[in-house]
């Protein structure tokens, strides 16, 4: 007999979106809404006995008790499928912990310490949860512990594959695929990496829906069956936003009004949803010398029909030839110096130092990158 259990992690409901205008921030929060209550339709969709969420499921100091009681009510609704809980670093088992002020319903079970705790599924099948009792817990997460008992044993837990630790990524609670089989584990169900990831024993399902342009993985539910000993993992994809980004070269223009015009046209011809589809649009190039570029205002103005859209200047306003021919000037041998870097550097490292003389040249031309 199979044990059907639906995995996800890193809901993040209520997140902020701070960058965005209210009424888009709203509905940003509406949309990981809905794909969280998609989430809840697969429990009963693929017959699953159990509904696991590996942390950050609401953000702390930002979640209200208005969020606890939609919190009890929905999940209360899925019996009598089970709910385990094992809070993350935005959702931590602290003192204020939405957690504790929630009437749980009697198929909910939040984990509630740093230790693994253990709760019988069915015959010979054991969950092993954790929680975060605060924000930044960077102390190894198994770190010697090992199941006990005879029959299968999953975790729970939310925390970072130290060796293939994202870009950017927060390392917490770390933790290595080998630290699972030590733990005499079969699979472990992870939360943490935005973007879908699945190793030799765990899955990281991702986020339900993509919250950045950083985020390009595939944002899932993990359908996990445990049957005679054996785990079996199916990634199904949830998401019904995405993020795109493009790079226009702005050379060409000589007027804020005629690059206003082109990145509209950009945008129509590659924003098919908008509102579900976001664009990050960096501008490239070399700026012509009449040309007022004001990105915060082309990101402000563009905004109201394309939701979500950012405006990133990483334009330059001189050629890095016609800098290397100014004579003997800081800017002149700066460039000639990063070139021949660049030509000395082997191929993988090339892109990081073009990408260093581009920033270069902004920063001497009194330019920013657009939030």
């Amino acid at each position: 007999m199979s044990y059907r259990i639906i995995h996800i992690a890193d809901v993040h409901l209520d997140m902020a979106f701070g960058a965005l205008p209210p009424a888009q921030g709203d509905a940003r929060r509406r949309q990981l809404q809905a794909a969280f209550e998609r989430a809840l339709a697969l429990v009963r969709e693929r017959g699953a006995d159990a509904l696991c969420i590996a942390g950050d499921l609401y953000e702390d100091g930002k979640s209200t008790p208005d969020r606890g009681a939609y919190l009890t009510r929905v999940l209360g609704a899925l019996a009598p499928a089970r709910v385990f809980i094992s809070p993350g670093n935005h959702d931590p088992h602290n003192r204020s912990s939405l957690y504790r002020q929630m009437r749980l319903p009697d198929n909910v079970t939040v984990f509630s310490h740093r230790a693994f705790a253990p709760v019988a599924l069915a015959p010979n099948l054991t969950l092993w949860g954790a929680a975060h009792e605060f924000e930044l817990d960077r102390a190894p997460m198994i770190n010697g512990f090992a199941c006990e008992g005879a029959g299968t044993h999953v975790l729970l837990f939310h925390g970072s594959d130290r060796e293939r630790l994202p870009p950017g990524k927060e390392c917490v609670a770390p933790f290595v695929d080998a630290d699972i089989v030590r733990a005499n584990a079969a699979h472990a169900m992870v939360g943490h990496f935005h973007g879908m990831m699945r190793g030799a024993h765990y899955a990281y399902p991702g986020s339900l829906e993509p919250h950045s342009a950083a985020q390009d993985g595939r944002h899932t539910a993990a359908l996990v069956t445990v049957e005679n000993g054996s785990v079996g993992v199916e990634f199904i994809d949830v998401a019904h936003t995405s993020y795109l980004s493009e790079d226009l070269d702005i050379s060409a223009f000589g007027d804020r009004a005629q690059l206003a015009d082109a990145v509209a046209q950009r945008l129509a011809a590659r924003v098919d949803r908008p509102g579900q589809v976001f664009c990050r649009m960096r501008l490239v190039g070399s700026a012509a010398p009449t040309l007022d570029l004001d990105a915060a205002q082309l990101q402000r103005d563009l905004q109201s029909t394309y939701p979500g859209t950012t405006i990133e200047d990483a334009s330059a306003t001189i050629d890095p030839d016609e800098a290397a021919r100014e004579g003997y000037t800081v800017r002149a041998e700066f460039v000639k110096e990063m070139r021949k870097r660049i030509a000395a550097a082997p191929a993988d490292q090339r892109p990081q130092l073009e990408r260093a003389l581009r920033y270069g040249l902004l920063a001497f031309a009194g330019k920013h990158l657009s939030a």
